[in-house]
């Protein structure tokens, strides 16, 4: 039997219900409350002795429940007819005297069971609180022993922490404050295991911070989500777990993805140097040096394609080139695992992205493909674009597709002249840009191992 819900979907339901407060509706259905926040409370018995008081006060707050855009369900294994009879008993004889949530019925015990709360031995439910969300997840579940009521302030409680994204204090109905874990994201502060030493960058989804990793003691980069992000941390947390296990020395290394200190978080390699689009406004590099920076960006790549990634949102801004020479790719924000056996049957990029132009287009205008600027998903083909555009502006010291709004970027990118821009770049680059900048993807099939071999072939003859 399942125990442990949070953060899973809710186990699906469709039952029986008291038509009080709604005369209309006779059943209760988890999709009846897609879209909204729902407390889901499971109680032994009618006519027992510590339900009515639970109950009655779950219903007491039920306008504090509704400007959370929260509803309230109580299931038990007893029959609709006597949740009706206790309902329109008066208080003073044991019943409820009104609701205003309705009751539903789990007679064969088979939705409690589900959700981890069924007594079969005495076939009930014990009392089990779970909170869950628009999406249909479990945040939050706790089982309380048969004898044990329950507090409607509490549920409150943690129905607003779970909303806020504050942490949630004991007593914060008293003085009205949560914790705000971003107030501790201060230089001087220690937010989890990590010293913050420095703000190092920010952009439209997450901050960075240069921090101490107390626990190994070493520098780390730590990625922040901001507050109003506009993807779904809990998706790109789950992509970087999956970009963790790539290792190699052109890639950031992610040393952690975690979320239980109350803000999601991902701890990387820090990298000190100049990012790609900074080193570029400064003095010229030499031609090997930008051959050895456009060959450790393809390794990078290659190694991540191999892994079936895709980076989706490839520019100067997110290559980092060390004081050492050393270059790393890094935020595979928009990054997703794709099937390598079946690549042409890729599913909808969603929620990783700020939309620019189109509900369907995500990433930086004017480092997107073609393709992407249409809506459709990134793939490998894409990275070749992007790289493409970025080994441009390595030789022109300029952007590809810098002038106008973002539409007209859009419009330029999908009417690109590959034959003109490669020409514009120059020697060693101006082979490599034919294939990488091609319009159509299905044209555009050259690999990330073959733009590594063919830049070593320059190599040798620079």
């Amino acid at each position: 039997m399942p125990t442990t819900f949070v953060g899973n979907p809710a186990p699906s339901f469709d039952l029986p219900c008291t038509r009080q407060p709604d005369p209309t509706r006779g059943r209760a259905r988890l999709l009846d409350y897609k879209g909204r926040w729902l407390v889901l409370v499971f109680y032994p018995r009618d006519f027992s002795m510590v339900c009515p008081t639970e109950l009655i006060g779950l219903s007491q707050r039920r306008e504090e429940f509704a400007e959370h855009d929260c509803d309230l369900l109580a299931i038990s294994c007893d029959p609709v007819e006597l949740h009706e009879r206790w309902l329109a008993t008066p208080k003073t004889q044991g019943g409820l005297g009104g609701l205003s949530f309705p009751l539903a019925s789990d007679l064969d015990g088979s939705v409690s069971a589900a959700y981890g709360v069924f007594e079969p031995r005495q076939n009930l439910a014990v009392r089990g609180t779970f909170i869950v969300d628009p999406d249909g997840r479990i945040q939050y579940q706790v089982v309380h022993s048969l004898s044990v009521g329950r507090r409607s302030q509490e549920v409150l409680r943690v129905l607003s922490a779970l909303q806020s994204g504050g942490l949630c204090r004991e007593d914060w109905m008293t003085d009205g404050s949560h914790i705000d874990p971003y107030t501790v994201l201060q230089p001087g502060n220690i937010f989890s295991h990590y010293y913050m030493d420095s703000e190092i960058g920010a952009g439209t989804f997450a901050r960075v911070y240069l921090a101490r990793d107390l626990q190994l003691d070493r520098p780390v980069a730590l990625k922040v989500f901001n507050r109003d992000c506009p993807v779904t941390p809990s998706s790109v947390l789950a992509e970087a777990r999956s970009v963790a296990a790539l290792n190699h020395p052109n890639i950031c290394t992610i040393y952690a993805v975690d979320d239980t200190a109350g803000l999601p978080v991902i701890a990387m390699e820090y990298v000190q140097g100049l990012s790609l689009a900074n080193r570029l406004r400064g003095e010229p590099a030499a031609i090997d040096e930008l051959l050895a920076i456009a060959r450790q960006i393809a390794g990078g790549m290659a190694a991540a394609h191999d892994a079936g990634i895709v980076h989706g949102d490839l520019k100067p801004e997110n290559i980092m080139v060390g004081d050492d020479g050393l270059v790393k790719v890094l935020d595979f924000g928009l990054a997703r695992r794709i099937n390598r056996v079946n690549a042409t049957e890729l599913e909808e990029t969603s929620e990783l992205g700020l939309a620019e132009g189109g509900d369907g287009v995500f990433g930086t205008p004017r480092y997107l493909a073609p393709e992407q600027t249409r809506g459709e998903p990134a793939t490998f083909a894409s990275d070749v674009f992007a790289l493409g555009v970025v080994f441009f502006e390595m030789a022109t010291r300029r952007p590809a597709f810098a002038e106008g709004n973002v539409l007209q970027v859009m419009d330029r990118i999908r009417n690109v002249d590959p034959e003109a821009m490669a020409a514009e770049a120059g020697e060693p680059f101006t082979p490599l840009l034919r294939s990488m900048l091609l319009a159509d993807p299905t044209r555009r099939d050259v690999a990330m191992r073959r733009i590594v071999a063919e830049i070593d072939a320059v190599c040798e003859s620079v």
